[in-house]
Formats: C-alpha cells, sequence, structure tokens
C-alpha cells in the first residue's frame, strides 16, 4: 500500500480495536500532531515535522523554537558562536554517547552494530556525523543499549528481534542490514506504525518489509512464515503472531502507557517465549500519564524473567530526566 493509504487504513481498523491495544492517555493529543503532519506534508520529509521531534524522533539539540532560533544565530557568529551552538545541540553529549559505544562494543559478538550509518529518509535534521557517519539520539539511544546487552549476556544468539513502540524504525535499521538472517518485527499504534513501515522500507527495500496492507485480514500470523527481513504490525494484531522469538525490546514506549497495559503487553512477550529482555524506562514515570509505569511495574509485569544488568547513566529522555536500560533473561 502507499503509505498515506496504509495510514487511512491503520486508522479505521483502530477504532474497532480493542482499548488495550488503543493509544493511551499521553499519545491522545500526540496522535492527532501526528495524523495532521503526515496527512498536510506527507511522508517524505516526516522527521523534519514538528510532531516527530515531540513524540518518535527524538534528538540532542533544543525542541522549544526559541532555544532553537539562539541556537541557529549562535552557529552564524564565528568560531566562538560556534562553540555556543555545539553546547546548546548537545554535541559533546552526542559525542560522548558515539565514543561509549566504541569502547565498549564488542565487535565479534553478536549481534553485529559496529557499520550503522543512519540513513536520511526522512530529511532528518537533527544527526551528527561521527568518524564519517551519522548518528541521531535515537540510534545512539538504542547502540547504547544494544552494546549493554551484548556484554551482560554471553554468547548471545538472536534470530528474531521483536519490538514494542518502534518510533519511525532505528532498531530495525540497525539490526537487520549488519546480520543476515536475522527478522525485525515492529509492533505500533497508527499513525507511527505507518511511518516505520515507510521508513524500513526506503532503508531495506519495499520487498524486505510486511506491511499491515497484507497481514490486515489474517487471523494468525506465522512468524517463521514472514519471508522479509523486517514486519511491522498494528498492536492489535500482536495476540495474533504465532511463533517464538529470542529479543524483545522496548525502549521508554511503556512509559507512555498504564501499567495493565503494560501486563498485558508482557504477558504476549512472555507467549512468544523472549528469551531476553532489552527495555529503557524513567525511574520517575512519564508526565501525562494516568498511573507511571515505575520500575516495580516492569519486575512484576515481567515476572518470567530476571534481571541481570541495569544501568540508569545509559540515556536520558527529551526533558533531561537519567533513564534505566533493563536486561532481563528468561528463568
Amino acid at each position: 500500500m502507499e503509505p498515506g493509504v496504509l495510514l487511512e487504513a491503520m486508522l479505521s481498523d483502530l477504532d474497532g480495536a480493542p482499548e488495550l491495544y488503543k493509544p493511551t492517555n499521553f499519545w491522545k493529543t500526540g496522535l492527532e500532531q501526528v495524523v495532521e503532519d503526515l496527512r498536510e506534508h506527507g511522508f517524505t520529509d516526516f522527521r523534519r515535522h514538528p510532531s516527530a521531534t515531540m513524540f518518535y524522533a527524538p534528538r540532542y539539540g533544543p525542541v522549544a523554537k526559541p532555544a532553537a532560533a539562539i541556537s541557529r544565530l549562535a552557529g552564524m557568529a564565528g568560531a566562538n558562536g560556534k562553540l555556543l551552538q555545539d553546547r546548546l545541540d548537545q554535541v559533546p553529549v552526542a559525542r560522548g554517547h558515539h565514543a561509549a559505544v566504541r569502547a565498549l562494543d564488542l565487535p565479534d559478538a553478536a549481534p553485529r552494530i559496529a557499520d550503522v550509518s543512519e540513513s536520511t529518509v526522512g530529511s532528518p535534521t537533527e544527526q551528527l556525523t561521527f568518524d564519517g557517519r551519522r548518528y541521531s539520539r535515537s540510534s545512539l539511544n538504542y547502540l547504547r543499549g544494544l552494546v549493554m546487552l551484548k556484554r551482560a549476556v554471553p554468547d548471545l544468539t538472536i534470530d528474531t528481534v521483536l519490538e514494542i513502540g518502534g518510533g519511525y524504525g532505528t532498531l530495525g535499521e540497525i539490526l537487520v542490514p549488519q546480520n543476515p538472517g536475522m527478522r525485525y518485527i515492529d509492533v505500533d499504534i497508527p499513525p507511527v506504525a505507518a511511518v516505520a513501515t515507510y521508513y524500513l522500507q526506503q532503508v531495506l527495500g519495499a520487498d524486505q518489509v510486511l506491511d499491515y496492507g497484507v497481514t490486515r485480514e489474517c487471523e494468525k500470523i506465522e512468524i517463521d512464515e514472514i519471508a522479509q527481513r523486517a514486519a511491522v504490525l498494528c498492536s492489535w494484531q500482536l495476540p495474533k503472531l504465532v511463533g517464538s522469538v529470542d529479543l524483545f525490546a522496548n525502549f521508554i514506549s511503556f512509559q507512555e502507557m498504564e501499567p495493565d497495559v503494560v501486563a498485558n503487553y508482557a504477558r504476549l512477550v512472555s507467549g512468544l517465549g523472549a528469551r531476553y529482555l532489552l527495555l529503557r524506562n524513567s525511574p520517575v514515570g512519564k508526565r501525562g500519564v494516568r498511573e507511571p509505569m515505575l520500575r516495580e511495574h516492569y519486575l512484576e509485569a515481567f515476572g518470567d524473567y530476571e534481571l541481570v544488568a541495569s544501568d540508569r547513566g545509559l540515556g536520558q529522555d527529551s526533558e533531561g530526566t537519567l533513564s534505566e536500560v533493563m536486561v532481563f533473561v528468561r528463568r
């Protein structure tokens, strides 16, 4: 399906989805803004949309318009102005994140992540270049989490990755091209599921991404029968997924849901036999959520798993709050 047609099909079916799979309180306003931007401006420049920066494409630099304007002006003021601009845009922070990935990665261990360079699909404005490769806050967040996973789990082997709330598809872009035979499945609510489909089709090739138009009427979706390297499903399709996965990932989006919604997703993930979990959460919860998801909720929801590593210094959300990355292994 064309991106716009796919978006409208997803939104139409969303109305009839069970409540547990609909956007939660946090996302109700965000959904409207993202849909409005996509309908008005299309998908080609989606990473320039104001809603992308706010809801699914985090950046290092300032989000607020006044601060962003000051950053642009500083960049026009010579060498000293450039130094100020770099500070405002958090370039030193990004450089430190990149250096940590390079220093701590285990290049001979799976999955391979060393050669990633983010694409320019969506016309991003927030990318930075280090060692000739492009990175965004999104990609460096994932890379640092993956490095932690590799170091926490010796002899890690992963063939199928399932993610809930994958943003525009960063994790799939990191893992699939560098790891032959690996399959990535992203489950999300529309309109973000439509954005991720567009992005991954552009990055991996349209024939390598299973889209909602094909699976829309399916009563069950067999993981082993997915011939493509990636698939994007809508949230209400997760119960229809049959088979097993190796790694389940969620980076912050559970923070935007209530604990009962997350508990339902956790039950389904456990039912798919996920062996490893890579989760990123905010210890203080997320503003705009009726009942914040806290660390204890994660431990309770994923009671079938043992926490083997955690680090509260690996990430920051867009509001500057430190987040925690946790690695779990099935008991």
